[in-house]
């Protein structure tokens, strides 16, 4: 009796996650799976198998909509000294194109909410660039559902044999159904916006100049001051015309590095700042003086142990269809209490702040800030000097992990996904449970 019953569960749970355990088999069998967890120095682990125009494919993560809840990304540290304005990219595992966080369901619902306050100021396209947003959409639906065959389900798998077209997914963390079936019957970023966290940047040459433009962009996390419509059109040096020392270092390379990305050549790579909160669309620290004119009294009347970083971790790839270049972005943040036990961080992040190129400084507004921050900072250095981590006279330069955490490589598990060995990390803190949108400025 009891084995008839365990055969009955096996069975209904086989039925109810039929599709799920099918792509799971499809998928484990038709792909190699990645043989390290992080792999900065090597290629992708599909690109041997890929040709120049394929894109590669990611291995799936069986992870369920409650294991997310508590799944925690990728551990970056992009602190590096001596520091340079370069574009500091290394070789994407395309398993980590678009990655999975316990923040996910916060950030699609800022998504949501930023669309409809801000429209487009953060949401906007050329005419000419829908054939490559439709190609996006189409590879984030491939992406999401062959990475995370738990999380999302095809619900028409033989509907483009029938003539439609298209697909009906549904987003098993929000339970969302997205009916993808041709004609759309909105703009693919909308569909993009319900499935994927990150913020997208849709960028093509032009032919007759050799230059790449701005074409598309989804931008609800800049940050700061990033209003989409102006910059639609323009070319990337009028774009990063506010980013210091990128006509000097930057321009012609990156010109030229666009021009030649391959489509199985993705990248990866991350930049820094100082926050004091994690409003994803404007951090106060970068807030209009207009908008918020005590912004230096609330800066220095909040506890220094309270400040973090907010990373934002930036990935390209080429289409194979539309040649366009796809850059993605999404804020990370990590609190300085939570790396106070990481070898030099703290040591790094202050000389940065201080002895780091001026303009960067500038930019960054790391002078409004570092003072507040400076006694804190001096005491996690000694700190870490008593416990023995680091020594009085340890140089200080980046770290052989760079651009992760020393420990990304030994505190990993599928379940729960990356777990800071630190003494002051909790696992179960989650910085959305205390978000009230209602208490934000009109810009944010």
């Amino acid at each position: 009796m009891v084995t008839f019953i365990v055969l009955v569960g096996i069975v209904v749970i086989g039925l109810i996650y039929h599709k799920q355990l099918n792509a799971f088999i499809l998928h484990y069998y038709t792909t190699k799976p990645s043989t390290s967890i992080i792999n900065t120095n090597e290629k992708s682990s599909y690109a041997k198998d890929t040709t120049a125009n394929e894109l590669p494919k990611p291995t799936p993560l069986m992870i369920t909509p409650d294991q997310v809840k508590n799944y925690d990304d990728r551990p970056w540290r992009p602190f590096r000294w001596p520091y340079h304005q370069t574009m500091s990219i290394f070789k994407l595992d395309i398993n980590h194109w678009l990655d999975m966080d316990k923040y996910y369901v916060h950030y699609l619902e800022e998504k949501e909410r930023i669309w409809k306050k801000f429209d487009k100021e953060c949401y906007d396209w050329l005419p000419e660039s829908y054939d490559a947003c439709f190609e996006l959409m189409e590879t984030v639906v491939e992406h999401m559902c062959v990475r995370y065959p738990f999380l999302f389900t095809v619900l028409n798998e033989d509907a483009a044999g029938e003539g439609e077209g298209g697909k009906i997914v549904r987003n098993e963390v929000t339970s969302e159904v997205l009916d993808m079936r041709l004609p759309l019957k909105e703009h693919p970023f909308v569909y993009i916006s319900k499935l994927a966290k990150e913020d997208f940047y849709i960028v093509q040459q032009n032919p007759k100049d050799g230059l790449h433009y701005l074409v598309a962009a989804a931008v609800p996390f800049p940050g700061g001051s990033f209003e989409v419509a102006p910059k639609l059109g323009k070319p990337l040096d009028i774009i990063h015309g506010e980013v210091p020392y990128y006509k000097e270092k930057l321009q012609n390379s990156m010109e030229k590095w666009f021009g030649k990305l391959q489509v199985n050549e993705p990248v990866e790579r991350a930049s820094w700042n100082i926050t004091m909160d994690h409003k994803l669309k404007m951090s106060d620290l970068n807030q209009d003086p207009k908008v918020k004119p005590n912004i230096k009294e609330i800066m220095e009347s909040t506890d220094p142990t309270k400040f973090g970083i907010r990373i934002e971790r930036q990935a390209l790839r080429r289409l194979p269809k539309t040649k366009a270049i796809i850059f993605s972005n999404h804020p990370i943040y990590y609190s300085l209490e939570e790396m106070k036990d990481e070898p030099m961080i703290p040591s790094l992040i202050k000389k940065i702040m201080y002895e780091g190129p001026e303009k960067i400084l500038e930019y960054k507004k790391f002078p409004f800030v570092r003072d507040h921050l400076v006694e804190y900072l001096d005491y996690l250095i000694k700190r870490q000097i008593e416990l023995g981590i680091i020594k009085e006279d340890t140089p200080i330069k980046t770290q052989p992990s760079y651009p992760f955490a020393h420990w990304v490589k030994t505190d990993f598990d599928f379940v729960n996904g990356w777990n800071n060995p630190g003494s002051a990390y909790d696992k179960g803190y989650n910085f959305a449970k205390d978000f009230d949108s209602n208490k934000l400025a009109d810009n944010e």
